[in-house]
């Protein structure tokens, strides 16, 4: 049985709260991340959007490195990852993908619903496996 994240990028505001809550949940040193939010947008910077005033875009993307655990001691205790937990935006869904009342199952089954566009990052972004991303 697999558990895995499922990230709506379409709820995803890019405050970083999934970043800095591993970070103090872990109590990680100041250069080392296990999620980092790109940024898409221009690539002219972090929250550089892309087009022409006054047709803009910008999008953030949680990219979740390989040394994630999903909070391993957190769920041997019954709780969800810090990630989850702290999202204000509930942009991230975690649990177990074939049991259809995780919450993981229901946010999938909610954005496939709205016809989403639902991807995992190919090998080559060097993420951690289980990450599903769901966009309009």
């Amino acid at each position: 049985m697999a558990k895995k994240m499922l990230v709506d990028l379409e709820r995803c505001i890019g405050c970083w709260t999934c970043a800095m809550a591993c970070k103090m949940c872990h109590d990680l040193p100041d250069d080392q991340y296990r999620v980092i939010v790109r940024t898409n947008g221009s690539g002219a910077g972090i929250d550089r959007p892309q087009g022409v005033y006054p047709n803009l875009r910008m999008s953030w993307q949680p990219i979740y490195q390989r040394s994630c655990t999903w909070c391993a001691e957190r769920q041997a205790e019954g709780l969800p990852p810090m990630c989850e937990y702290e999202c204000p935006t509930e942009a991230l869904a975690y649990g177990e993908e074939t049991d259809p009342e995780s919450a993981y199952s229901r946010a999938l089954a909610r954005c496939t619903d709205k016809h989403y566009h639902v991807f995992e990052l190919p090998d080559y972004e060097n993420s951690r496996q289980g990450v599903t991303y769901a966009v309009k």
